[in-house]
């Protein structure tokens, strides 16, 4: 280990102590209600933040907290290095501020409680006391994420989805196939889904994308013009109501690289590795809760004479 890893690398293992597992998150999942879902979780380290009290957008919302809270943990346990790449990792929860925010400015101007960041934050500390969308684009485009300002809330939110993608693989290389492959997803959303060819120059950003990806019209077009760095993210897939399976495997892909990673005698490998399990566990078991919440629907709609969905449909 290297002078003053010893103790963050320590840590991180000690805090995988702390995730639930598939097999427990399965029995989650195969709750009759969000409520008994939610009490299986009761003495897990999501308990204290997910509870039975709660709707599914609060509990999933205590999942997402626990893990900032691990991340939050792990950082305190590291050198600066180590915590720079604990930043960048975290910045997803920084993303959904931001988004809260843009959504709040076009709406009514409310917004739920930001994500505590503490000292993971990069840009939000200044970002949260933007009251305009010029102001909030002023702040991001002026800090280490190095976005342009962009002229529209779309606009800044892809072009803070690509400064992420940037940052993780300037601080992970380990990481490069995880971000190529949510790069393909990205591009498939854009264009398969949105049918939208607007944010071209902030999606070319993206480590790996050219305008032979842009110009795909097909998925299994963008997944040749992709290459095996990122088309191996829609291995399989061939339209674009399949994506959601698409994104259930690139969970399991970087669950599988993060347990090899796990096992190298490399300080920030097996940071990285840590992270990412964390992050595996705590989606499974919001998937788990929204699987459970889906029970009780589909027993009420199969009891109720109205039409209604019966199962969970993973495209919602």
């Amino acid at each position: 280990m290297k002078p003053g890893w010893t103790a963050g690398v320590t840590r991180a293992r000690l805090l995988l102590n702390r995730a639930i597992g598939p097999e427990h998150a399965s029995e989650v999942a195969a709750s009759q209600s969000l409520r008994d879902g939610l009490a299986a979780l009761a003495g897990s380290a999501y308990g204290e933040r997910a509870r039975a009290d709660q709707d599914l957008a609060a509990a999933q919302r205590g999942v997402a907290e626990t893990l900032l809270w691990h991340l939050r943990i792990l950082a305190g346990w590291l050198p600066a290095a180590g915590a720079a790449l604990v930043r960048a990792l975290a910045g997803w929860f920084e993303l959904m501020n931001i988004d809260a925010r843009l959504a709040a400015l076009a709406s009514d101007g409310r917004e739920p409680r930001p994500f505590v960041l503490g000292t993971l934050a990069t840009a939000w500390n200044e970002a949260e006391r933007a009251r305009t969308f010029e102001d909030l684009a002023r702040e991001v485009a002026g800090s280490a994420w190095r976005t342009p300002p962009g002229s529209s809330p779309p606009e800044l939110t892809i072009g803070l989805r690509v400064a992420w993608a940037r940052r993780v693989q300037e601080s992970a290389p380990e990481a490069a196939d995880w971000v190529a492959g949510a790069g393909a997803l990205l591009v498939a959303r854009e264009l398969l889904v949105a049918r939208s060819g607007e944010h071209a120059a902030q999606l070319l950003r993206y480590p790996g994308i050219d305008q032979r990806v842009l110009a795909a019209n097909t998925v299994p077009e963008l997944h040749g013009a992709l290459g095996p760095r990122a088309g191996w993210a829609l291995s399989g897939i061939a339209e674009p109501t399949d994506l959601w399976r698409a994104e259930l495997g690139w969970w399991d892909r970087v669950e599988e690289d993060a347990r090899a990673l796990l096992r190298r005698i490399d300080d920030e490998a097996v940071v990285l590795a840590a992270a990412a399990l964390l992050a595996v566990d705590a989606q499974r078991t919001a998937r788990a809760l929204e699987s459970a919440a889906s029970s009780a629907r589909g027993a009420a709609a199969r009891s109720s004479p109205e039409p209604g969905p019966e199962r969970f449909d993973a495209t919602d």
